[in-house]
């Protein structure tokens, strides 16, 4: 009887909605962006990097399994490439390629111009900071932080963009780092993170 009340009681707590089977909701979301790649091809790509649904300004949150694209929160880091894909699945997206996230971030060198700015994007600090809290930090296309703050899996298994720690290189639009014994071996650390895009649905 004990156990019985224990976990209801448990069900009560935010962080247990995914253990009790309750639907996870992205509150306030953001628009996605359109965006053509160098094919043609035209997909949406979420404003700001991945956090969890219970995140704030001040944490990252715990213990949920749904990618949210939500303004001002603690992205969501030390995730796998397996997680991550997950997360995307769980909001009804994908992971993006490294084409798509390419064509996001732009024809320049770095998102917001051609040349290294170590003040527009977080790039030089100990931990991430909010998503979209670096107003300059964003492309073209009005997509946040694909330069600095975590860097970001693509499908292909790499981490693109650079992080709040890197250097000058490693923050560029091109950049890429491919994981040492593949994807799924990869232990990943505090600065690794991602990003959701989705299929244009055929009207």
């Amino acid at each position: 009887m004990k156990k019985l009340l224990l976990s209801s009681a448990l069900c009560l707590l935010p962080l247990a909605i995914t253990s009790c089977g309750l639907e996870e909701v992205c509150e306030n979301e953001a628009q996605q962006v359109r965006i053509t790649s160098s094919t043609g091809s035209a997909f949406l790509i979420d404003k700001f990097e991945a956090s969890r649904t219970n995140a704030t300004a001040q944490t990252a949150g715990t213990g949920v399994t749904m990618a949210c694209n939500l303004q001002n929160t603690i992205p969501w880091g030390n995730v796998t490439y397996e997680d991550a894909r997950n997360a995307c699945l769980d909001a009804g997206k994908r992971l993006c390629t490294k084409a798509e996230w390419m064509a996001a971030c732009g024809s320049n060198y770095y998102p917001y111009g051609q040349k290294f700015d170590n003040t527009a994007c977080a790039s030089s600090g100990v931990e991430s900071s909010p998503t979209g809290s670096k107003s300059n930090c964003k492309s073209n296309a009005n997509v946040f932080d694909m330069s600095g703050n975590l860097r970001e899996w693509v499908e292909e298994g790499i981490l693109m963009g650079g992080a709040y720690s890197s250097g000058q290189e490693e923050l560029r639009c091109t950049s890429s780092l491919p994981p040492q014994n593949g994807a799924l071996l990869y232990s990943p650390s505090a600065a690794d993170g991602f990003r959701c895009c989705q299929d244009i649905a055929l009207q």
